[in-house]
């Protein structure tokens, strides 16, 4: 993945402030976007720990009500209200169920929209089964993992499947893994996942994508990919975003995303 930061800067027209807090001392610097950046960075603690909790609390989390405990394990929590701690945690989890879909899509595998129809998941996805089956098939040249569902398949006489299966394993072509050159796995996509709560690819001091708008996260992309404007496109950004649940954050956010001389400057929404 071709990328263009190293022939951007950021511009000198954004308005910045020296931190003034010990405690987050190596910030130094506190743009508009910072302290979500913060927050983003600090809700890992709070998802790592919410899966020890009993099935009481933690559904009262997920509805504002933070456990006593948080609030003594994680001080900063004071510095933020619930409901913002726990819109920055949905969008945490949303990049890792992206990074789910991503993967499957490079395993040569499908989603099942219907979830609960299936029998297959990798990590909270449900598979497409009959995808599945076939799939293994031909990467392994074998049936053996997958005898339940293949009676299944029978019970129902699914014809097709069978056609489709015995080709899978007569194929003489042998499949990776996982490929990420298969279709669904555009540069762009990948880019927005790793990218989605930090800057893995840029400056992590940077904007989160998930601090973006549409427009301006088709802009960054551009930019990004040294492409001109308009590619990707608004609607292109949208369909992605969409296709593979990726949740943005009310607030800060980044209305626009100028380009010019070089610099970049990120416009808030207010």
């Amino acid at each position: 993945m071709q990328l263009h930061f190293d022939k951007l800067r950021l511009s000198r027209r954004h308005e910045v402030t020296q931190n003034p807090d010990k405690a987050t001392c190596n910030w130094l610097e506190i743009f508009f976007w910072t302290n979500g950046l913060m927050l983003l960075n600090w809700v890992q603690g709070v998802l790592h720990q919410l899966p020890s909790l009993d099935e009481k609390t933690q559904k009262a989390f997920w509805q504002g009500s933070m456990p006593a405990q948080f609030l003594k394990e994680f001080p900063w929590l004071a510095k933020f209200s619930s409901a913002q701690v726990i819109e920055y945690c949905q969008v945490r989890q949303s990049m890792d169920k992206a990074r789910t879909r991503l993967l499957i899509r490079a395993s040569g595998d499908r989603e099942n929209p219907k979830g609960a129809d299936s029998e297959v998941a990798q990590g909270d996805v449900w598979l497409d089964e009959k995808k599945f089956v076939i799939n293994e098939a031909a990467k392994s040249k074998s049936v053996a993992m997958s005898s339940g569902l293949i009676h299944k398949a029978a019970m129902r006489n699914d014809v097709r499947f069978f056609v489709r299966l015995g080709k899978a394993l007569q194929s003489k072509k042998m499949l990776q893994d996982v490929d990420w050159t298969r279709p669904g796995c555009d540069p762009v996509a990948f880019f927005l996942v790793e990218n989605w709560c930090s800057g893995q690819a840029y400056k992590s001091r940077l904007p989160a994508l998930c601090f973006f708008s549409d427009q301006a996260l088709a802009d960054f992309c551009s930019a990004a990919f040294g492409r001109k404007a308009g590619n990707p496109s608004l609607d292109a950004i949208r369909q992605w975003r969409r296709r593979l649940g990726l949740k943005q954050v009310s607030s800060p956010k980044v209305k626009a995303t100028n380009v010019s001389g070089g610099e970049i400057l990120f416009i808030e929404s207010k």
